[in-house]
C-alpha cells in the first residue's frame, strides 16, 4: 500500500476480501519525507483546525496543513508574545478518538525537528495553550491589587482640574 501512495501505481492497490486482515506496524521513527507524502495523499484533508490560545501575537483558530508540527503552529500564530509569554513550555490539549482528553506540558525548542517529546505533529482540533510568564502574572496581579488606588488618584486629578480640593 505504501508503494501505491508513493508511486501512484494502481497495481499496488490490492483487492480485499471478507476476512482479510491488514496489519499496520507502528512507526519507530518519523521520516519527514514520509510525513510530507502522507500529508499530500488524497485521503488527507486540505487543512485541519488548531486553536492556539494565550500569549501569542495572534491567538485563535488556525487552519494549517495536516501533519503540521507544534512549533510551526506557534509561529503561524505570530510566535510568542515577546513580553508576556512563558516561552519554555506550552500545554497541548487533545480530544482522543475514544472521547477522552489528554493534556501534556511540552518543553519548547523551536530548533527541534518533529518528535513526540518537544514538537509533535498536531491533529485536528488540538488546542495549544501558551501561558503567561511569571513576571506577567505578577504584574497582572499587582495591577488588579492597586486598581482602586489608581481610580481614586485619577478621580482626584479630575477634581483638581475642575477646581476641586
Amino acid at each position: 500500500m505504501w508503494e501505491l501512495l508513493q508511486s501512484g501505481d494502481i497495481n499496488q492497490d490490492p483487492f480485499l476480501q471478507e476476512g482479510d486482515t491488514i496489519v499496520i506496524p507502528t512507526a519507530s521513527e518519523i521520516d519527514p519525507e514520509e510525513v510530507e507524502a502522507l500529508a499530500t495523499a488524497s485521503f488527507s484533508p486540505e487543512t485541519i483546525n488548531v486553536n492556539v490560545v494565550g500569549e501569542v501575537v495572534d491567538p485563535g483558530i488556525l487552519q494549517v496543513p495536516p501533519n503540521t508540527p507544534l512549533n510551526q503552529a506557534i509561529l503561524a500564530a505570530g510566535g510568542f508574545d515577546s513580553i508576556r509569554a512563558r516561552k519554555q513550555e506550552v500545554e497541548l490539549i487533545r480530544l482522543n478518538p475514544d472521547g477522552s482528553v489528554t493534556q501534556e506540558n511540552l518543553t519548547i525548542d523551536l530548533a527541534q525537528g518533529i518528535n513526540d517529546q518537544n514538537n509533535p505533529i498536531l491533529r485536528n482540533n488540538d488546542i495549544v495553550v501558551v501561558s503567561r510568564s511569571g513576571l506577567s502574572r505578577f504584574g497582572d496581579a499587582t495591577s488588579e491589587f492597586f486598581r482602586p488606588v489608581r481610580d481614586i488618584i485619577t478621580l482626584g486629578a479630575v477634581l483638581r482640574l475642575f477646581g476641586g480640593n
